[in-house]
């Protein structure tokens, strides 16, 4: 029983020589592009380790690089550093660009992750070599700024990935290799006020706009119709600018959802307007009624456009 006491705590601490310690810290966030899916980080990275058949800091690679050709990696100390306990330390400065695929549904709305990540690409976790956290939470300088964005706290997490490959090594029986890896990720969102006033607001004043098609008096059809083509081409024109900012997706987003309802809002109103033109054609008795049906269906659009369009802000908000 003894022995394998023994053998377990020589197991144990042979396991724990090979962790490394890893910790992070945030200097700056430089650039965010959303039509490539892609931001620019400056950052720190050290490692701390006993085993000195390992340099974690030399065989650790990115997984979500965005032009690699681009980064520079630049270890602080010549070689590692001993500590007064034996261990080894290194910081690795790391300035590029990485990627993350966003997800644009709720935009403007949106909260997205700025992820930083990497595994020790050279020894796989069966090897007994992994990482830990050096520290629970990873540090941000307090003057990082994102323009158009809040930043949220910094957080970092160990995954084990798993490929279910060999990579081709034949020296090897396993099907399937487990890599140690680390997950940087800082949260982001946009203010919602904002946005609110920068995106939402010019439509809304265009559907007050369009509204005045109603009200006008149904023998002036030629400026009836006019309001309404006018208010449709402006919302077009905004989505087609709103539309070149951002990446091609093969969804629809918060905002392609509002401008629908927009277009449906004017198509209909013209819909009546003609309507209630080809009923007075038919003679000036039918005047008031025309009127009513005019302020009726007003009502009627401006509710349910009211409605759905609240909706949807209220769900992604």
């Amino acid at each position: 029983m003894k022995k394998i006491l023994l053998a377990a705590l020589a197991l144990y601490s042979c396991l724990a020589f090979s962790n490394v310690r890893v910790g992070a810290y945030i200097n700056d966030i430089q650039e965010l592009e959303l039509e490539s899916h892609s931001y620019a980080m400056d950052l720190y990275i050290w490692f701390k380790w006993k085993d000195k058949s390992l340099n974690p800091a030399e065989s650790f690679e990115f997984m979500n690089p965005s032009e690699l050709w681009g980064h520079m990696v630049t270890n602080t100390y010549d070689k590692p550093e001993v500590l007064p306990d034996g261990t080894l330390y290194q910081v690795v400065r790391i300035q590029g660009r990485f990627s993350e695929k966003f997800n644009l549904a709720d935009y403007p709305f949106d909260k997205q992750r700025l992820v930083v990540s990497f595994e020790d690409s050279a020894n796989d976790i069966s090897e007994g070599s992994k990482y830990v956290l050096d520290d629970g939470k990873v540090g941000m300088d307090s003057d990082v700024k994102l323009p158009g964005f809040e930043i949220k706290s910094p957080k970092i997490e160990l995954v084990n990935q798993e490929y279910n490959t060999d990579f081709g090594d034949t020296r090897t029986i396993k099907d399937r290799t487990n890599y140690s890896k680390v997950v940087i990720s800082v949260p982001i969102e946009r203010p919602i006020f904002a946005y609110l006033i920068k995106l939402v607001l010019p439509i809304f004043c265009i559907v007050f706009c369009a509204c005045l098609m109603f009200l006008f008096h149904p023998k002036y059809i030629d400026a009836r119709v006019g309001v309404g083509i006018t208010a449709l081409l402006t919302v077009v024109a905004l989505q087609i600018t709103l539309n070149n900012d951002l990446p091609e997706v093969a969804y629809l987003i918060l905002m392609d959802k509002i401008y629908i309802a927009t277009y449906m809002f004017i198509i209909l109103g013209l819909a009546v307007v003609m309507m209630g033109s080809w009923k007075l054609e038919k003679g000036e008795h039918l005047r008031d009624k025309i009127i009513k049906v005019d302020r009726i269906s007003l009502g009627v659009l401006l509710g349910i456009y009211s409605l759905s369009v609240g909706g949807m802000l209220v769900q992604s908000i």
